[in-house]
């Protein structure tokens, strides 16, 4: 069992960054590789990751809690090789992100391929770098997931 399995285990995490709302959408995201990058195999991916790490958006993946404050980001790292598992990744609390709305610039949400199950979420702020991330819908070890990132979709999603 990892802390954010649970509802409760997320709110811990960001009640340590003091970052609790009223009512709090919480989801679980990875850093998306844009799809030109993909296009040119290991160089565009390095390249890629070259360009997330100069922004500070190259962790592994992150826990997003959308409330009445804004956007509360919160990454974290791999401890353990080169695949993604929520029970090898560690939070960074000191690179905890908040984005309040009024910084907003725009945030979309579309489907990441055609039949596919993973949403692809920009966050545009006003004067600094956009998180580029990938959702997938249903995660089946995080049960809070699907009703909060389809309350997020609903909000953000195409109107």
């Amino acid at each position: 069992m990892f802390v954010f399995e649970t509802f409760e285990g997320a709110m811990s995490l960001f009640a340590q960054v003091n970052y609790i709302g009223q009512n709090n959408c919480i989801f679980y995201a990875t850093t998306a590789v844009p799809t030109k990058a993909l296009m040119f195999g290991a160089v565009g991916g390095i390249v890629s990751g070259m360009n997330n790490a100069a922004n500070n958006r190259n962790w592994a993946a992150y826990l997003l809690n959308v409330n009445e404050l804004g956007f509360g980001i919160l990454p974290f790292e791999s401890t353990n090789g080169l695949g993604i598992k929520a029970e090898n990744l560690a939070p960074r609390f000191d690179q905890f992100f908040y984005i309040p709305y009024q910084q907003l610039a725009s945030v979309t949400v579309k489907r990441y391929t055609i039949g596919s199950s993973i949403k692809r979420v920009i966050i545009e702020m006003t004067n600094a770098p956009k998180f580029d991330l990938l959702v997938q819908v249903k995660q089946n070890r995080m049960p809070y997931h699907e009703g909060c990132f389809k309350a997020f979709c609903d909000f953000y999603g195409k109107k």
